[in-house]
């Protein structure tokens, strides 16, 4: 390659060159891109299929760990940095079924991953560990379950414990099953957030496909969006009868840590469209305060929105400390009471879990049925 010396320089022991290549630069950015291609069209063809007999220091990839990308596959089962895994990939030193591959890759159940000799694996379990009554050392739950097959699991959240971890929290729903669960081939994981003070239903996969069905679906990102009905114990009485649709226009407010209803969507642009439906189902009076008993039907699904929605027609919440008129020592009366999910095969299946609530907050549906549209 022809090049031309610009100019020199030696300061102590060290030699400055400073090169001109004399060749166009577009004409070897393509042939170093060509030359890259066929180096690895010629590695596919080399690249045998792994022996499954044989090659026992492989990783495979359990039902429950299927659909997962290579990254994160490796991330649950190395005991390793996210900077060696990029670089084991990169090199081929880490392989799926004999061949290269990328990080993003989708992995199948039955794949064989090979690890570099001197990586430290982590260990996984058979996802049966604690469905075994005679477990050694095994322990009652501290999350009541409500139902559990070999895909979802689906909890009674007890007030007070948050889905996911944060700042100021010690332990919750995410940590605890990660604390139960750690022998499992995929530690279930909750697929949807309930406020730290909402009792209720919630959901966790316990798979990476029932889980990312169900994160999906939650969101509203399904075929179909599924029921998600709350009950809560509201101030004064509820001038509706009947079911009514509340829409609004909410947005947080990053300064005082809260969401706000706004006049229209154009006065921020990270707002967006609240809908519920609100059904009253009965008033009383409690502790000599007139409370209404509503049930809401979630038909989107935002921050705080059931909170921010009723609070601003003037009916906050009872117990809610941030939109209504302060904590109460019996706690926020808000609980996800019914919940309709998608399952894997298209299943789908219908939950209900009365709320905890006691005395003059008990709700009796044998007493007061609620209608269905």
């Amino acid at each position: 390659m022809d090049t031309q010396v610009v100019s020199f320089a030696l300061s102590g022991k060290r030699a400055f060159f400073f090169l001109v290549r004399n060749l166009d630069a577009r004409k070897e950015k393509n042939y170093a891109t060509k030359t890259q291609l066929t180096r690895r069209a010629l590695q596919k063809e080399r690249s045998e299929p792994m022996d499954n007999e044989r090659d026992t220091k492989a990783l495979s990839v359990s039902r429950a760990e299927s659909g997962q990308k290579l990254l994160n596959f490796l991330q649950r089962r190395v005991n390793a940095p996210a900077s060696d895994f990029h670089r084991w990939i990169r090199t081929g030193q880490v392989r799926v079924n004999g061949a290269r591959a990328k990080a993003f890759d989708r992995l199948n159940e039955g794949d064989l991953i090979r690890i570099p000799p001197f990586a430290e694996r982590l260990p996984a379990g058979s996802g049966e560990t604690l469905r075994n009554e005679d477990a050694a050392g095994k322990k009652r739950s501290r999350l009541p379950i409500v139902f559990e097959d070999e895909d979802i699991l689906v909890l009674a959240k007890p007030a007070g414990l948050p889905s996911q971890g944060g700042t100021g929290h010690r332990e919750s729903v995410a940590s605890i099953l990660a604390e139960e669960r750690a022998g499992a081939a995929f530690v279930p994981a909750p697929a949807h957030r309930l406020d730290k003070d909402t009792s209720g239903l919630l959901a966790a996969g316990k798979t990476y496909a029932a889980l990312r069905l169900l994160t999906d679906a939650l969101a509203g990102r399904g075929e179909r969006r599924p029921r998600k009905e709350y009950l809560a114990w509201v101030e004064g009485l509820w001038p509706r009868a009947g079911t009514v649709e509340l829409k609004d226009i909410l947005a947080k407010d990053e300064r005082e840590r809260r969401v706000k209803t706004l006049v229209s969507d154009s006065d921020r642009a990270e707002a967006k469209e609240a809908r519920c439906e609100v059904t009253r189902l009965e008033s009383r009076s409690v502790h000599g305060r007139t409370r209404t008993l509503l049930l809401i039907r979630l038909l989107t699904g935002r921050t705080h929105q059931i909170r921010v929605q009723l609070s601003s027609r003037g009916h906050p919440i009872v117990g809610d400390p941030r939109y209504g008129d302060g904590a109460s020592r019996e706690g926020l009366k808000l609980h996800a009471f019914r919940l309709s999910i998608p399952l894997p095969g298209g299943r789908v299946r219908d939950f209900e879990l009365l709320p905890p609530w006691k005395g003059a907050w008990r709700y009796a549906p044998e007493d007061k049925p609620v209608s269905h549209d």
